[in-house]
């Protein structure tokens, strides 16, 4: 009776270890790639949030140095996962919130936190779990700036659209962090300049 080994021999564990290293070494490549091996063929991926405005009390949206009515942006997970994102006091998210303004004559704008130094800095995010919320309420005072210069008005018919964008960085890949952009459909508000 002749007996079989189920050992292969020594030549093939070697081209089995010689393909293994290369579906290995092209799946990280191809992971690694955004939007899969060609972008046309690519489909889009839904973001994970929704982002809304929600007035204040007033009503209006306001601008002043100091003390500006109040007004709020809600950046909800639509997914079945939790999302982290950045805390907005750090310099990764600090100027994740900015807004387009759209004038009636069509000129449009953008609204965004000034450039600022951080003394301390680190890289701190919180969590938002699946159908739940993260509210900020904005203050557009002198923390903010208008590019270009808005003209002056005491009021003014605005169309408002809020943004919430994450750069890609070496800290939000060490995180696990979302990053991407998500836009608010447009708001109509007055505009009240202080």
């Amino acid at each position: 009776m002749q007996t079989t080994s189920c050992t292969p021999p020594k030549k093939n564990l070697v081209v089995v270890a010689f393909l293994l290293a290369c579906v290995c070494s092209t799946s990280v490549f191809v992971s690694g790639c955004k939007g899969g091996p060609h972008p046309k063929d690519a489909t889009p991926v839904e973001p994970p949030f929704s982002l809304s405005i929600v007035p204040g009390r007033s009503g209006d949206v306001t601008t002043a140095k100091k003390n500006p009515n109040d007004f709020y942006v809600v950046l909800t997970n639509v997914s079945g996962l939790p999302q982290p994102v950045w805390e907005s006091w750090n310099s990764w998210g600090y100027q994740a919130l900015s807004f387009e303004l759209t004038t009636t004559d069509g000129k449009k704008f953008v609204v965004s936190k000034k450039q600022q130094n951080f003394t301390r800095n680190f890289p701190s995010m919180l969590l938002i779990e699946p159908g739940e919320h993260q509210v900020y309420a904005i203050e557009l005072d002198e923390l903010w700036e208008t590019k270009p210069t808005l003209p002056k008005s005491d009021r003014m018919p605005i169309a408002l659209k809020a943004i919430y964008e994450i750069a890609e960085s070496p800290q939000a890949a060490q995180n696990h962090v979302w990053v991407g952009r998500v836009e608010s459909h447009r708001y109509n508000f007055t505009l009240r300049q202080w």
